[in-house]
Order: structure tokens, then sequence, then C-alpha cells
């Protein structure tokens, strides 16, 4: 069986001291398990290793934003992990495919699309540089997410195995997860196990399998704008402007640790010329507050330590049936998407102003129609919906990239108050696509090494919210200045308003070639926060990097969040808060080309992790 050289096993776990503490809350089985996984690793060959590689600051940026709404972005980090470790072949990717990593402008992917229509594949990174809108520099910041294979390579067998172990030093308990994946073209197996501190053994469990275009199992469904369907990972912070338009990506099997974001049942998709039928049937437990055979709230955070949270664990279940049929005609998509759902318990929740027009009961429903279409550098792109009621729900929008220095979007939006869209994830200012009237505008200018950035969103509440009244206003924006130097330093600086003025400056520059020294400072008129980072980088085997952060704020509201640099399958996002001072130190050694061995130190844990890459 051959093995794709990006395949990977990965053990994440505490230190020594800390492994007795956490067998009192970790079975036979757990450790059993673990064991096996650990044996299996050790058993297997590898090939060589890649040089790991930082996010890049338009992605790292995005995640401190969700983390300051209180939004994880686990599977934002996930995704481009994924690219690193088996990057996108930039000669066999779809226009979508190339546009969904968020890395490259439009007029980069038409580009990309238009030499390899005239010239064929591109066949070295330094002819990738001649394509129009690259240079070295940017071909060597894209060049780990992106392979240049053969537009039709042969077929790899892929399979990941990975466990790992957390623990907080003054908590009760330990956190334990273990995935197991095997991905062979047209078939694949999944499985998730996962426990949180406390909580009894197995408390979560996913399973997944795919054959050709037959789901079964655990999966999630993306389709449109999001106004209908859009279970997956949604996010609503500024970003690049081709970040405003949804690409869909149907059904996908689901192998994240969230205990409430996915479907549960069979979904199939069939493809036939330019029309694609998906159709899917969902039956999973959900988390609630039931009193008297009526649910009174839904919970979604996964935790069941205490007897209370047990109580609430799979207390109800939602039945789901979902459909889309769309139709691709050269640059142009039309979709049409529906979805009935209900719960097995009456609705139970207190009737009040905000929430009014966001309750139902029994049966519900929406169905929308969305499009998407390229005209050269332009793209268009909406989607319109109703609910069971007949309330309904619009988004329209475009982007724009006439040459490589300049890119924009523009989005516009209508929810009424009543539009109920329980499974949607469209561009919205709140936690429901609803009650809202608003529009959406981002800018990109390069110019030599300059980039500007600019977002600003407006919306208007007609209706009641959480602590406000009808007819409200909300704004946010963002100004962003970054500076790449030739040889590798970069200056950014930022001025963002979310209901409170914040500000940020960060320098990057190398010391020779084994050293880079980091500085950033963050401040909003509730405090301040500020790092500096040195990373030690001499050969392959070692990477060692070291951060001190100082922080004073007055409050929660005012907390300032960085993103960390964590061992590989963490997602380390800081939220600080109050006055303190903190440090970190990673570590990563990798004594040959088959084994990487990290470690990351931090106040209250230690976390290791070893990689294995099985050689194909």
């Amino acid at each position: 069986m051959l093995l794709s050289r990006n395949s990977l096993v990965i053990l994440d776990g505490l230190q020594k001291i800390e492994m007795n503490m956490c067998r009192r809350s970790v079975g036979l089985v757990e450790r059993a398990l673990i064991y096996l996984i650990c044996y299996v690793m050790l058993l297997s060959g590898a090939a060589e290793t890649v040089q790991a590689q930082e996010l890049p600051v338009s992605v790292t940026t995005r995640i401190e934003q969700l983390a300051e709404e209180g939004v994880a972005a686990d599977e934002l980090v996930r995704y481009y992990e994924g690219l690193l470790l088996s990057p996108l072949n930039l000669n066999a990717a779809s226009r979508e495919k190339l546009e969904e990593t968020g890395l490259l402008t439009l007029f980069q992917v038409e580009s990309v699309l238009a030499w390899r229509e005239r010239y064929g594949a591109v066949r070295s990174f330094t002819e990738w540089a001649l394509v129009e809108g690259f240079s070295p520099e940017s071909v060597a910041a894209l060049r780990p997410f992106f392979s240049l294979d053969e537009p039709a390579p042969r077929r790899e067998t892929k399979q990941v195995y990975s466990a790992r172990f957390r623990k907080k030093w003054a908590a009760p308990g330990c956190s334990f997860t273990t995935k197991a994946q095997y991905d062979s073209g047209p078939f694949s197996l999944g499985a998730v196990v996962d426990n949180d501190p406390q909580e009894r053994f197995p408390d979560f469990v996913s399973l997944s399998a795919r054959w050709k275009g037959f789901y079964a199992g655990d999966f999630t469904a993306r389709f449109g704008q999001g106004l209908v369907l859009w279970k997956a990972f949604n996010f609503n912070a500024f970003g690049s402007p081709s970040a405003a338009a949804r690409r869909g990506g149907g059904l996908r099997e689901y192998h994240g640790t969230d205990e409430s974001d996915f479907f549960r049942g069979l979904g199939w998709t069939y493809a036939s010329g330019p029309v694609t039928v998906t159709a899917f049937g969902s039956y999973n437990a959900v988390d609630a507050r039931v009193v008297d055979g009526c649910y009174t709230s839904i919970v979604t955070d996964g935790l069941h330590a205490t007897e209370a949270e047990r109580a609430r664990r799979h207390a109800m279940h939602e039945a789901v049936a979902g459909a889309n049929v769309t139709l691709e005609q050269g640059r142009w998509r039309i979709g049409v998407t529906g979805a009935v759902y209900a719960y097995d318990k009456k609705n139970g929740r207190r009737v009040q102003d905000y929430n009014r027009y966001q309750q139902y009961d029994g049966l519900w429903g929406n169905l929308g129609v969305d499009a998407y279409g390229s005209l050269g550098s332009l793209r268009l792109f909406g989607e319109a919906a109703v609910d069971a009621h007949g309330a309904p729900a619009a988004l329209a929008g475009a982007l724009w990239s006439p040459s490589y220095g300049f890119e924009t979007s523009f989005t516009a939006r209508c929810y009424a108050p009543a539009y109920i869209a329980t499974h949607a994830g469209a561009l919205s200012s709140l936690s429901s696509v609803s009650n809202q009237v608003g529009g959406a505008l981002a800018m990109q200018v390069l110019y030599g090494g300059w980039t500007v950035r600019t977002n600003a969103d407006v919306a208007w509440y007609p209706w009641k919210r959480y602590r406000q009244e009808a007819g409200t206003w909300g704004f946010k924006a963002r100004v962003q200045l970054l500076r790449t130097f030739s040889g590798g330093a970069e200056l950014e600086s930022q001025l963002a308003w979310s209901g409170r003025l914040k500000g940020r400056i960060r320098m990057q520059a190398p010391l020779g070639e084994a050293w880079t020294l980091s500085v950033r400072a963050d401040a909003n008129r509730g405090g301040a926060a500020a790092f500096a980072d040195v990373r030690f980088a001499p050969s392959r085997r070692w990477d060692v990097s070291a951060r001190v952060t100082a922080w004073n704020t007055v409050d929660w509201d005012s907390r300032i969040c960085f993103y960390e640099r964590g061992v590989p399958q963490s997602f380390p996002v800081e939220n600080y808060a109050g006055k303190g001072i903190g440090a970190y130190l990673v570590v990563k050694y990798a004594p040959t080309r088959r084994v990487e061995l990290w470690m990351k130190l931090q106040q209250g844990y230690m976390a290791y992790f070893v990689r294995i890459f099985i050689p194909g």
C-alpha cells in the first residue's frame, strides 16, 4: 500500500510529572489505545520531513479577531495546517479551490489559470515567479502551501493517527482526544474520540465514511452564501476582499471535536455534466435543558463534567433533511437549496422582546436560490431565501480585482427580524442570520512593498436585540498598513473600531540567517499589551522560539488577543485581561528526517508533540 509523504502520525501529551495525575481521570481503555497508537507510530517507516512554517499574518489576524468576538477558529487553523502538510496542487486545482485558500488575489488566480492554458503546467517555483502578479518574494511566502505536481498525479493513500493529552496544573482531570483517518481517493474512513476534563469516557465519539459520492456518519454541509445551510466553520471577521464570497463545498466528512457543528446520518452527491445533486438526512443528539418535556435552552459548549451538565447531554434530538441542486455552466453557477428540520421536544423557551421572532415549534425549514459567477476580474454572488412562514433574507455582493495591486469587494445584506434559519452561516454581525440591514466594504492595495487593507461594516437593526432597543446601529472598521522589505523584514500598523478604538504596531526582522526578532504592541481605551519574540532556526533539526508578554487592561471587555506559536495541532489564542507578565518557550528538534519532537512550556502547562512521517 502506497502512503503519501505528507501522511503523519501525531502524539501530543503532557510532561511525565503530570501523566500520573492524568491517569486518575483516564481509564484503562484510553491508555491501551494510546499505547497501541504509539507502538504503531514507532514501527512505521518515515520519509523526509517538511520545514515548520508559520501561518500567514492575514490568517492569524482573522483568528485573533474571532477570539475577541468569542468564536473559536479551530477549523480555520486546521485548514491551513492541512495545506502545510498536503499542499494544494497549483497545476491541477480549479478556480474555486484556488480562491478558497484565501492566499491569492482574484488577479493572481486568473493569471495562474491563463498561464496553465497558454503554457501548460508551472514546472518550478522560479517559473512561478514569472507569472503576472507574482514575484520571488510572494512565491517564497506561498511556496509552503502549494505544490507543482503534474496535473494528474498518481492516487495516493493517506493515513493519519493522533492522540493528545492536555492538562492544566491548577485544574483537576485532563482532556484526551484521539483521531484516526484513512483516505484513499474515492474512499475514506474517520473516527474521533474526545473527552474534556472529568467527563465520563467516551464522552464524544464521531465516525465518518465516504465512498465516491456517498457519505455516512458525521459530515458538514455548505451551500450558496449560507442563508439556508452552512453547517461548518463560519467566520465573520474582517479578511481579504475575496473572503466576502462564500465558496460552498457541499458535503464533507467531519473530523472535528465541536460536538454540535455537524450532521449525523446519510448523504449523497451525484454529478452529471453541468448538474450536481446533493441530498442528505440527519438525526442527531442535542444538548439541552429540558423541563416537563419541553426544552428551555440549547447548550453547545460540549461540557459534561458536572451532574447538571450530564443531565443536559443528548437530552433531545433533531431530525434534518436537506437537498441542493446546482447547475454550473462555464463561469456561472446557480443553485437551489432546501432544508426542513424539527426537534423531538416542544419549545419551552421564555418569550421576550429580543427573541420574540427567533422561536419556532414543530416542523420548520428554509428555501433559497444562490448564484456565483465571474466576468474576467469581476465576481458576482448572491442568495435569496425564505423560511417556513415566508420571512425573507437576501445577500448580494461583488468582487473586483482589475490588477495585481488592487482588489475590492462590497456585500449588501437584508435579513428580516423574523427570518429563522437554524443551520445558516451567512455574513452577519449577530449570532443569528436575522434582524439587520447592512453593508460591508473591503479594499486591498499593493504598491511596491506596501500593502494597505481597509474594511468597514455597518448594520441597522430594526428590531430589539439583547439589551438593545429597536432601531439601533452598529459599525466596525479597520485600516491595516503592511510594509515588506526585500530582506524579509515586515512592519505593520493597524487601527480598528468595534465599539472602541484599538491600535497595533508590529515589527519582524531577521537577525542573520538563523535568528528572527518580532515585537508587537496593541492598545485600546481599556489598556495595552505587548510582546517580544525571538526565534532561532539554524537548521532543519532545530527551531526554537521564546516570547515574553506584558499586559495591563481594566476588564475582560478590554482584553487583547494574541495568536501564539504552539506545537502543531494546537490553536493558541490567548486572551490577556487584567495585569501580568507571561512567557513561553517552544522547541522543535528533528533528530532524523523521520521524526519531529516538539515541546511547549508555558505558565500552567507543558505540552509534548511527536510527529512521524510515513513514507510514500
